[in-house]
């Protein structure tokens, strides 16, 4: 976190319960064939096992607080030892928060160059990035001092991923619009906190994610 920070300010600082839901992960048997989520806390208080009973072999690899690029540093552990069949990898708004400020550029570039990796290693392996979701005003720049957030902008990190990664073993899933109404503005009720989402929140969402991996 940027916040109290005397050294290495421009990087992301690994906080205690990052580490323990690493290594929980790390610990996870892999059986190959199987779907992994990947991404940050969005992914990782996803009862999978409650939304995805269709998915027998399924790894919750989401870690809370998390950027795009500790997720590709842990990409080993996180995704390739599982050798999933799928990936379903959602990141990006962390990255604007009290950590690295990165550029929805830059998020899309991470992403791009996970998404590479995972090809390379995996290439029957069927890749969805997922847009970030909307926040609640209470959430974004004007309202929570020291971050970038703003729905314009994880509009934005969609757009980019879209326009820079060309590559046709991708499918992009633009989950943003279904917690929204029909002026584009995130509904209170989907949501638990205004930037994390409640079990209504994660009927839409994963049911949202179903219509591609199913």
């Amino acid at each position: 976190m940027r916040e109290n920070m005397t050294f290495l300010t421009n990087y992301y600082q690994i906080r205690e319960m990052t580490i323990d839901r690493m290594k929980e992960i790390i610990d996870k048997n892999a059986k190959e064939g199987g779907t992994v989520f990947f991404g940050d806390s969005i992914t990782q208080f996803m009862d999978i096992e409650k939304y995805f009973p269709e998915i027998d072999n399924k790894y919750n690899c989401g870690i809370g607080g998390i950027t795009s690029t500790m997720l590709l540093h842990f990409i080993d552990e996180g995704v390739l030892k599982f050798k999933p069949k799928q990936l379903v990898y959602m990141i990006g708004t962390n990255d604007l928060g009290k950590t690295v400020m990165q550029s929805p550029k830059d998020i899309a570039i991470n992403v791009k160059e996970l998404v590479e990796t995972v090809h390379y290693n995996l290439p029957e392996c069927e890749i969805y990035v997922v847009s970030p979701l909307p926040c609640l005003p209470m959430h974004d720049y004007k309202h929570t001092p020291g971050v970038l957030r703003s729905n314009d902008l994880l509009k934005m990190i969609y757009k980019e991923f879209k326009k820079t990664i060309p590559y046709e073993y991708v499918t992009f899933i633009n989950a943003y619009p279904i917690l929204c109404n029909k002026k584009g503005e995130p509904v209170e009720v989907y949501y638990e906190d205004g930037l994390h989402i409640n079990h209504e929140g994660y009927l839409r969402y994963t049911n949202c994610l179903k219509e591609y991996i199913l």
